[in-house]
């Protein structure tokens, strides 16, 4: 199997590719600017191939070189993202814009981009969601919420459109890295399972989404329970 990873350099994105190359998975490992930090997943990897670009400007060269690296495409994991906070009120045009080029936009085209590929080799795509936009909105996140939520709809919309030869799922992970500011004891009381997510639960569950031949159009959403007992001070 050949997954390309995108963000894989960091976070998330890192832990879902070592996850996939301890599945048997060939992995490419795609960043924007975290050079040194893809060079370090790439030799975890065993010399994992890397793909730098930037999704919402060059998606078709992005896929084209992992494809060409890999020898074919199974997998697309689309984890790369942005995340910050700003108030509504004062959220200028271009940080709007710049959050959707990011996190939604981006993984629409580089999914549209793959998709003859994933069509021949009936693979797959998993989304990288969150649960702010799927389940919860949380105040002073507008444009990630709005982004997170777009690209939700379009996991559910696409796996329609492009079944069967192609599944399409997402990962909506909760607490599991967490800002800074936040207090992780106050938050673990809110979290029935009792602890913060690691970012190798959200990667298995991007395993299992991957390697089901079932499942297409599901968001599932690895929070702890949280979803259960969502109230916040506006955050996570």
């Amino acid at each position: 199997m050949q997954a390309l990873v995108t963000g894989a350099a960091r976070r998330l994105g890192k832990a879902i590719a070592l996850e996939l190359h301890r599945a048997g998975h060939r992995v490419a490992v795609h960043y924007r600017t975290s050079r040194a930090e893809a060079e370090e997943t790439a030799a975890l990897l065993g010399g994992a191939p890397l793909v730098q670009g930037d999704q919402a400007a060059e998606p078709e060269r992005i896929v084209l070189e992992a494809a060409q690296a890999l020898g074919g495409l199974d997998l697309l994991v689309c984890s790369a993202a942005q995340f910050e906070k700003a108030p509504a009120e004062s959220l200028s045009r271009a940080r709007f814009e710049a959050m959707l080029a990011a996190d939604l936009t981006g993984p629409f085209l580089l999914m549209q981009a793959a998709l003859p590929l994933l069509r021949a080799s009936r693979g797959s795509i998993v989304t990288l969601l969150d649960v702010c936009g799927t389940s919860q909105v949380w105040k002073g996140y507008a444009h990630y919420a709005a982004a997170k939520a777009g690209l939700a709809a379009l996991t559910r919309l696409l796996a329609l459109e492009w079944a069967p030869e192609v599944r399409v799922n997402g990962v909506a992970p909760g607490a599991v890295l967490l800002a800074a500011g936040t207090d992780p004891e106050g938050l673990q009381k809110r979290i029935p399972l009792g602890r913060i997510g690691k970012p190798e639960d959200v990667a298995r569950a991007v395993r299992f989404l991957a390697q089901e031949p079932f499942i297409t159009g599901e968001i599932l959403t690895v929070d702890g329970g949280r979803s259960l007992n969502p109230w916040s001070s506006g955050g996570i």
